[in-house]
């Protein structure tokens, strides 16, 4: 009678321990799960990080003019004079804001000119235009430029 009883017994424990299993499963593949998603391109090429850019230009640094905290994110903020346009409508002097997902990137130097990909900000005034390619950013030379240039020919990514 004892290993009937016992038998019912780890065949109730059992059933009991495959339910709570499967509840939890169950809970964990329909519940909300808090992710970030950054950006839905590879933002250090610049193949896939055109087709996300309002603007692509030349840009001389002609000042740094701060760190500051813009969405949740570090951003070095320059004064940028706008040379040629590879995409957009962006002209004059623009303030735009770099800033790394992971780290602090380099501060660009006052003088040089540099290739910037860009979407404006929600208050582009007040905030600029965001760079949005996350690679190493230089001086421009030919070969870079050749290189933006095609893609910046490419089409853009719908807005979502």
């Amino acid at each position: 009678m004892f290993k009937k009883k016992a038998a019912v017994l780890v065949g109730v424990v059992t059933a009991g321990v495959l339910a709570a299993g499967s509840w939890a499963g169950h809970q964990e593949r329909t519940s909300p799960r808090e992710t970030e998603v950054l950006r839905d391109y590879d933002a250090t090429s610049v193949a896939s990080t055109a087709p996300h850019t309002q603007d692509v230009f030349v840009g001389r640094v002609v000042a740094f003019e701060e760190r500051r905290e813009i969405e949740g994110w570090t951003q070095d903020v320059y004064r940028v004079e706008v040379g040629s346009v590879l995409r957009g409508d962006v002209a004059g002097t623009v303030r735009v804001t770099y800033g790394l997902d992971e780290g602090t990137a380099p501060r660009l130097a006052d003088g040089l000119s540099y290739l910037f990909a860009t979407n404006a900000w929600t208050d582009p005034v007040g905030d600029g235009h965001a760079q949005l390619y996350q690679g190493a950013l230089k001086p421009v030379d030919d070969a870079l430029l050749a290189t933006w240039k095609a893609a910046a020919a490419l089409p853009l990514v719908p807005a979502r």
